[in-house]
């Protein structure tokens, strides 16, 4: 059951500020911890209409059912606008504040202007091919760049921030029509920031198949789970396999290799993820996390080219020690392996052949072409 529920006819003015109107298109769903996420359009207060969509989460008014949650989400949406003020990169899609209006909150974040990779994916399978080992690279090197700004952030005082975004994943990442990369909602992301809203359960905050493992199994999660997840991106993006989807399950035979700590380090995250209302199979998922090896690994990335598959095997392995430690090591090797030969043109190309192999799937998905195509602006672009 929602925390919150919105009935709004398509066109009307959620709230206004000194310059501009915001005008409800579209209800996209509920969001995390409760939050409701709609695609308003900004338009001046005399009524024109420039390009400015806007995503906007709101929250209203708490009820005697869930008047918990809704606080508890409140104060998620001060948090996100507050963390927002310190992630100051062109890759990271920006914040632009939060409002009060009538018993509602609202947080107003930039619309991405491009297509989520879980659309490109479903773009690319229509023909029946992945993208290029180049592209998972060059999308890698742009997504490291943005969290190593977000990971090495500090506040006034200089103390770092420990920011991690903890879902990484195909829906948060964005590739425009000119190739340009940007990662999306910073709304489930672990920080140090001073009053921060503690997580009260240990389970996968994101898409439970583009979790890391400690954050599967309950552990302690930090930067390196983002290039764990990073990772999985890439070989998905290459491939179209994920590391921890185990479609025939995990056998038997399996299982009983695990030492007696680590079962039980398994039951614990399956009934913490079932106590969350995580889905259910989130369960096979956890036991993937537990019992995947180095070889499983090596198995997944055979087929592709050395450039790739060495970092990825870094990325992908089970313990983070055994990963890259930082973003900025990670973005020395994926721009050494990258060159120079691949960049923001040949992505852009890539994603524009796809399309147009793609066909009609493309305009089953209602993503829009950049006005210079000669096409309108789509209005339910990718969200």
């Amino acid at each position: 059951m929602p925390a919150i529920e919105f009935k709004l006819p398509r066109g009307a003015i959620l709230f206004t500020d000194d310059e501009w109107a915001y005008e409800f298109r579209d209800d996209l769903g509920e969001a995390h911890h409760g939050l409701r996420l709609f695609l308003a359009r900004r338009r001046t207060l005399e009524g024109n209409h420039p390009r400015g969509k806007v995503l906007l989460k709101a929250v209203g008014r708490p009820t005697v059912e869930a008047g918990a949650r809704i606080k508890r989400a409140r104060a998620k949406l001060e948090e996100q606008v507050r963390l927002a003020t310190y992630l100051k990169h062109p890759g990271i899609l920006r914040v632009h504040g939060l409002r009060k209006v009538e018993g509602t909150w609202y947080v107003i974040a930039e619309h991405p202007s491009g297509h989520s990779l879980n659309n490109l994916l479903t773009i690319i399978a229509e023909c029946r091919r992945w993208f290029s080992p180049q592209f998972a690279l060059y999308v890698g090197a742009q997504v490291v760049s943005a969290l190593e700004s977000a990971h090495t952030a500090k506040d006034e005082r200089g103390q770092p921030l420990g920011i991690v975004h903890r879902a990484i994943d195909t829906e948060h990442v964005f590739v425009d029509w000119d190739g340009a990369v940007q990662v999306a909602d910073f709304g489930l992301a672990l920080s140090d920031l001073p009053g921060r809203v503690a997580s009260t359960v240990r389970r996968p905050q994101g898409d439970a198949f583009t979790s890391s493992p400690e954050m599967l199994l309950g552990g302690r999660v930090d930067a390196r789970s983002d290039l764990f997840t990073l990772g999985l991106v890439m070989l998905e993006l290459s491939t179209g396999k994920n590391l921890l989807d185990a479609p025939d399950g995990v056998s038997d035979e399996v299982k009983a290799k695990l030492s007696r700590r680590k079962l039980a380090r398994v039951n614990r995250a399956i009934k913490r993820a079932r106590l969350a209302g995580c889905s259910p199979a989130t369960e096979s998922v956890i036991w993937r996390a537990a019992t995947y090896t180095s070889e499983d690994v090596e198995a997944a990335t055979a087929k592709l080219p050395q450039g790739l598959r060495v970092p990825l095997c870094k990325l992908l392995q089970r313990t983070p020690s055994a990963r890259y430690q930082t973003a900025s090591e990670l973005a020395v090797d994926l721009r050494g392996w990258l060159g120079e030969i691949y960049g923001k043109s040949e992505a852009a190309a890539e994603v524009s052949r796809a399309i147009e192999e793609a066909g009609e799937v493309f305009f089953e998905l209602e993503i829009g072409r950049p006005r210079s195509a000669g096409r309108p602006q789509g209005e339910n672009s990718t969200a």
